[in-house]
């Protein structure tokens, strides 16, 4: 029994109140470890590919260098995979820091952009192959797994979703209580809420494009490299953080600067599509997006809709500045604060035992009528 009473004590404080809550974040945190250990065995298996093609027959240069250059793209990817879903973990624990679970729902979104990913890197591998994918058309492991994964992100997601779905009503329910019954504060705070996860994902996917863009396209001795370092990171960190900053202290000029720059940057993308499918590349030997093309097409194209989405969320919360949404904020951390601070945690056994003691038998007996 004493056993069973630590674990729920420990269960409690991991892990929010409430049992939609609980198995969605058990879920989200399982299935991330599983994906983990999956991702980690197929980049082994590539590995050991491109040992056995560089160990074998394959010595032409030219033959070698493509080899080189898509098993890079391939470890590239798969080490992404990875980092999604350490970035999925860290969205779950920042969400129970916060007592805001409304945040996990992100993750749905995050399972099915990674379906997508998933899928095109089988196809890549098993459909239209390219020459070094044809050195894992007859690996059995690498077949399964990549089988496996994808099977496994589509049942998380319907899952998660039908999960996400209850975890809305309760927690919307909660909100309804903190908040109270004005509508419009409502309002103000669904949009609030979805600007922060539409950050939150932008920090992602929009790191995820400059990694990609970094170790597979650039070169050292290219401008656009030091235009990218110099330039477009320190951009996108201080939108990001500027956002977040705006968002918190509701700083109007800030927000408006900031949906500014983000409508603006809808151009750069489209430009990086121009650039990533213009047609005197497409085929050549020299081709720079070869086997990332598919790939980097799924980021721009997420990227792109993720700023743009982030934008109109932007308009949006400028809006509801001065709706009395940060104040009530505010009044509500302060009363779970002041709760923390003088609620007790003892059982309702220990409770009555430091209350007036009860009578032995003996004074029952004596004082007893009849």
């Amino acid at each position: 029994m004493a056993a069973a009473s630590t674990w729920q004590r420990l269960l409690s404080a991991v892990l929010p109140k409430g049992f939609f809550p609980r198995l969605y974040i058990s879920s989200v945190l399982v299935l991330a470890a599983a994906f983990i250990i999956a991702e980690s065995y197929v980049v082994h298996i590539t590995k050991e590919r491109h040992r056995d093609a560089l160990a074998s027959e394959w010595q032409i240069p030219g033959v070698q260098q493509v080899i080189a250059t898509s098993m890079s793209t391939y470890l590239v990817y798969s080490v992404l995979f990875i980092l999604a879903q350490v970035y999925v973990i860290f969205l779950c624990m920042e969400a129970l820091a916060h007592r805001d679970v409304l945040q996990a729902i992100v993750v749905v979104v995050f399972y099915f952009v990674q379906l997508v990913y998933t899928t095109a890197r089988y196809v890549a591998f098993y459909v239209y192959p390219g020459v070094a994918a044809r050195l894992f058309t007859r690996d059995s492991n690498m077949h399964l797994m990549q089988v496996t994964v994808v099977a496994t992100y589509a049942i998380a997601l319907v899952a998660l979703t039908v999960l996400a779905n209850k975890l809305r009503k309760e927690v919307g329910w909660n909100v309804f209580k903190r908040l109270g019954a004005d509508m419009s504060l409502h309002r103000a705070h669904i949009w609030r809420q979805i600007l922060m996860m539409l950050l939150r994902m932008d920090i992602y996917f929009i790191g995820s494009f400059l990694v990609q863009m970094t170790a597979l396209v650039l070169k050292i001795e290219a401008p656009e490299t030091w235009l990218q370092v110099t330039v477009f990171i320190p951009t996108c960190v201080i939108l990001v953080v500027g956002g977040f900053y705006a968002l918190h202290g509701e700083h109007r000029r800030i927000m408006v600067a900031i949906a500014t720059c983000l409508f603006l940057s809808i151009g750069y993308f489209v430009f990086k599509i121009y650039r990533v499918c213009r047609p005197e590349i497409l085929g050549k030997p020299e081709d720079p997006y070869a086997d990332a093309r598919p790939f980097f097409m799924i980021t721009i194209v997420v990227c792109m809709l993720l700023v743009t989405a982030t934008c109109v969320a932007s308009v949006m919360c400028i809006r509801n500045f001065d709706s009395g949404l940060k104040e009530a904020i505010a009044y509500d951390k302060m009363r779970a604060r002041h709760m923390r601070m003088f609620s007790s945690e003892k059982e309702q056994d220990e409770e009555k035992a430091h209350l007036v003691p009860e009578p032995d038998a003996e004074a029952r007996t004596r004082f007893a009528l009849d």
